[in-house]
């Protein structure tokens, strides 16, 4: 039997070695690249996020605006009769405030609004957040307050904190809710946890991902910025603010860190 040629493992072993370094060449390329491409998706992130904000800003401002021009244009008829004067001024004072609101929700998600050193109790809270809403409830409409009973102490920005907690129940009213209920929840030691419920319409399930997104609006003529600016001012205070699920309109829980050891009186 004639003998078998042997292999040259030389050879082998060689190109072995040359193709295992040029895939490690490759490798190492592949990896430079890919995170060239991360650093570059990171850069190009916020700058695409800047662009959907401005063109969400743009989109928000001319529709009042080019109301309130309609309304203004109306009022320099000489001719106009008093009471569609009387109207259109009404109209183009609510699309100049609709205006304000936008800018100031726009400004305070920009440049936020300082946490602040104040100290102030839970009763102060509940009465500052009345104040504020009372005055906007529809008549029909109810609002309903836990009782500040409890000597919980609070630290920050009063009026901000009572502005977001005024922003969840005014939209609730905005969007047709009857009832807005804030309720106090059980929460850890040195926790304050609220809960905003209301029996409105509730959200359409494509917006519950997006809800603190700012610009996504539920309701027309909202800026969508209204829950964006309260979940920012909430997590300042070192709390958080989320959308929870609920069988009848929409249920937000917040929590926030308070000077109470325990809140054992605070039944859920």
């Amino acid at each position: 039997m004639p003998a078998m040629p042997c292999s040259d493992t030389t050879s082998d072993g060689a190109a072995f070695e040359h193709l295992s370094g040029a895939l490690g060449a490759s490798y190492r390329q592949l990896e430079r690249r890919l995170t060239a491409l991360q650093q570059e998706l990171a850069e190009q992130r916020p700058l695409a996020a800047l662009g959907e904000m401005s063109a969400g800003l743009a989109h928000q401002v001319r529709t009042p605006l080019s109301t309130a021009l309609v309304y203004a244009c109306h009022l320099r008829d000489a001719d106009l009769a008093p009471a569609d004067r009387t109207r259109f001024a009404g109209r183009l004072v609510e699309r100049l405030r609709q205006l304000e609101r936008l800018v100031a929700d726009m400004l305070a998600f920009a440049h936020g609004a300082d946490a602040g050193d104040q100290r102030f109790s839970f009763a102060d809270l509940i009465d500052a957040l009345a104040a504020a809403v009372e005055p906007q409830r529809p008549a029909t409409a109810r609002l309903s307050l836990p009782a500040a009973n409890v000597p919980l102490g609070l630290r920050g920005s009063l009026e901000s904190l009572s502005g977001a907690l005024t922003n969840l129940c005014l939209n609730a009213f905005e969007a047709g809710a009857t009832e807005v209920s804030v309720q106090c929840l059980r929460g850890a030691p040195g926790q304050l946890r609220l809960a905003i419920c209301d029996d409105g319409p509730g959200l359409a399930a494509e917006l519950t991902g997006r809800v603190f997104e700012p610009f996504v609006s539920g309701r027309p003529g909202g800026t969508g910025l209204g829950l964006a600016v309260a979940r920012a001012v909430v997590e300042r205070h070192g709390g958080t603010l989320l959308l929870a699920e609920s069988s009848l309109g929409c249920r937000f829980e917040l929590a926030l860190p308070c000077q109470l050891p325990a809140l054992v009186a605070l039944e859920a």
